[in-house]
């Protein structure tokens, strides 16, 4: 027979085990918190962006407006990854309550699709700018610079 303390003990243990279980579930493996392509546009300082974009012959004048838009990009999109990112977290949350109705559900993600929308749709702002002052060799250069990454062949 089990004293009441040894059961206390076991049912601790039992939701210390659980909740170490949800809270291992890492959110960064499970949903990227913004797109691939836009990664780039964090750390643009210094050498990373000079590597990045040496090989394609960027004029003094490019490389200065180019960064400029890269460092506009990432203090615009910054609000919105931490937006999105706090969505999904209430989103996991929610979807742990057996209360919740699926009408919220819905709202929530609902909501971090506008985000993620949002987000879209400024690095594709961003991107026609950059585009704008890059020449037709450049961005030829940048296309399968982009196609050889992310394994897309075209022809």
């Amino acid at each position: 027979m089990e004293t009441p303390k040894l059961q206390l003990l076991k049912i601790f243990f039992v939701v210390i085990s659980y909740l170490l279980g949800i809270f291992s579930i890492q959110l960064s493996n499970a949903q990227p918190s913004f797109h691939p392509e836009s990664k780039l546009m964090l750390k643009m300082d210094g050498q990373d962006f000079y590597r990045r974009f040496s090989h394609l012959g960027l004029t003094e004048a490019q490389r200065k407006t180019l960064k400029g838009l890269l460092q506009a990009y990432a203090s615009e999109a910054l609000p919105l990854r931490i937006k999105l990112m706090s969505s999904r977290v209430e989103l996991l949350q929610l979807i742990r309550d057996p209360n919740v109705q699926p009408r919220i559900l819905l709202e929530q993600q609902k909501k971090i699709s506008e985000f993620e929308a949002d987000l879209n749709n400024l690095f594709l702002s961003y991107l026609i700018k950059a585009r704008s002052i890059m020449t037709r060799e450049q961005l030829q250069q940048l296309f399968e610079d982009y196609s050889l990454l992310h394994g897309l062949d075209f022809e």
